[in-house]
């Protein structure tokens, strides 16, 4: 028989549901699912995830403790007709345990607890007291075979719940700005969905879908499932929260406890996905609250390179996190391929930006270039590159610079040519990142020579990789 949700929800959770759904219009959209008035991870109880809520708003589920207030055991009272899939069960002083499978007496690993069963031993967290108010269960019918549990168990005591969007960041448009004297170029970004809102599904016989109830999603289509998910901008982190972040490689050298994540990139994104959505010229937000216009982001010099945009949606997993970036080797292609379209070549593939021109050709550019100068020998590719603006006189350096690595990067290290030879630095933690320091003091060199210093980052996802950077010497 289809169980009937709503049925089992107190005078109080009622009205809970009521104001969610007027919550929507409001403009404050950052992670609504998260409670932000409690000192540890607490779900916001209003908008739970679809079939789940408050064990103390179900009249007809128990909640008890054991011996003492470290397990917690819960109760589906005899004749109701649903059963509970999953557990959320958290600490006074930790956020919760994910429990899927229940120790019932009938079974250790039960997949649900039914009427006249008792789930028991369901502790918190690191030996914490169980927080008895805040336990929140997902039901569904008696039906083993399709279990409502759309949470999974995340870091450090936090929970993401699975039917949330994949927002892949694109590379959209690339040019030199129109304004000569300013010499910037302008780079566009666009998205595609790679995985959107799936029907929320019960199996029963026959199935039915619940309504989806993330409270950053809004407007749904025929079939109730969301066409627009709001993911305000957020600075990358760790955990389950909102990711999106523009980032440039200055960024490694500034205070990490101010970084700039709002670069006026796009907040709304939609179920159809948008090529050139960062180059839109005025876009409001549909709240009205009129954050555009939007446009492209603009960055000065080579030396600002790598530049990324990295997006997850609220409450998804960590492993929904996409990124896309712009590199020094990316960007040195893109010239060089409008270099070669001069001399008959094929036309770059990327546009232009809105308002940008292509890069001018070079004085040299149908002449085949001369190769830099010989670098010297060393067996961990580290090279000394001249400027081709280099003149005769020599200098010694006085530079140390400190490098920030990728904020993705498990470990890495770094390799150069210091004033004693090839070297290798390990890259240390320092306030949240990974570092490493290139020690160029005392090289001698002609002055405006670049030195290059090599990047192996180890990635939480894709492994290793490597990059060059280029850095003044004197």
């Amino acid at each position: 028989m289809r169980f009937r949700l709503v049925l089992f929800l107190s005078a109080l959770a009622t009205t809970f549901a009521v104001g969610t759904t007027a919550s929507f219009a409001d403009s404050s959209y950052g992670d609504k699912a998260v409670a932000d008035d409690v000192p540890t991870f607490r779900l916001n109880p209003y908008t739970l995830e679809p079939g789940c809520y408050l064990a103390k708003d179900l009249a007809d589920a128990h909640v008890d403790f054991g011996d003492t207030v470290k397990s917690a055991h819960i109760q589906v009272r005899p004749r109701a007709n649903f059963s509970v899939d999953q557990a959320l069960i958290p600490g006074k002083h930790s956020g919760y345990v994910v429990y899927n499978a229940f120790d019932t007496g009938t079974s250790a690993t039960d997949p649900d607890i039914d009427p006249d069963q008792t789930g028991v031993n369901l502790e918190a967290g690191g030996g914490d007291d169980v927080e008895k108010r805040d336990i929140v269960v997902c039901i569904s019918d008696h039906e083993d075979s399709g279990q409502n549990q759309p949470y999974e168990q995340a870091a450090d005591g936090e929970v993401a719940a699975t039917n949330r969007p994949i927002i892949q960041p694109t590379l959209a448009a690339l040019g030199v700005s129109a304004i000569e004297p300013l010499n910037t170029y302008k780079l566009g970004f666009g998205y595609s969905i790679e995985r959107w809102y799936a029907p929320h599904m019960i199996a029963d016989v026959p199935p039915f879908t619940l309504a989806l109830t993330d409270p950053q999603g809004f407007l749904k289509d025929a079939n109730g499932i969301f066409t627009h998910v709001f993911v305000k901008t957020r600075a990358e982190q760790p955990g389950v929260r909102r990711i999106n972040d523009i980032d440039d490689f200055g960024e490694s050298f500034a205070d990490p406890h101010s970084e700039k994540s709002d670069h006026g990139q796009p907040e709304v994104f939609n179920v159809m996905g948008d090529a050139q959505a960062y180059l839109h010229n005025s876009v409001t937000a549909p709240d009205g609250s009129g954050r555009g216009p939007l446009g492209l982001l603009t960055f000065s010099t080579e030396g600002d390179l790598p530049i990324s945009w990295t997006v997850k949606a609220s409450l998804a997993p960590e492993r929904y996190t996409r990124d896309v970036d712009l590199t020094d080797d990316e960007f040195r292609a893109w010239e060089k391929s409008w270099q070669a379209y001069y001399c008959g070549g094929p036309k770059p593939t990327m546009p232009l930006a809105p308002g940008t021109n292509a890069p001018a050709p070079r004085a040299s550019t149908c002449v085949v270039n001369p190769p830099p100068p010989a670098a010297p020998a060393v067996t961990n590719n580290t090279t000394i590159i001249q400027s081709a603006a280099t003149v005769s006189n020599r200098c010694v350096s006085g530079r140390s610079v400190r490098l920030a690595l990728s904020k993705k990067a498990q470990k890495g290290a770094i390799r150069y040519v210091g004033s004693n030879g090839a070297r290798t630095v390990k890259a240390r933690r320092s306030n949240g990142r990974l570092r490493a320091t290139a020690d160029f003091r005392g090289v001698s060199a002609e002055s405006g020579t670049y030195a290059a210093v090599s990047v192996r980052e180890k990635m939480k996802k894709g492994g290793w990789r490597e990059r060059s950077l280029l850095l003044k010497l004197c």
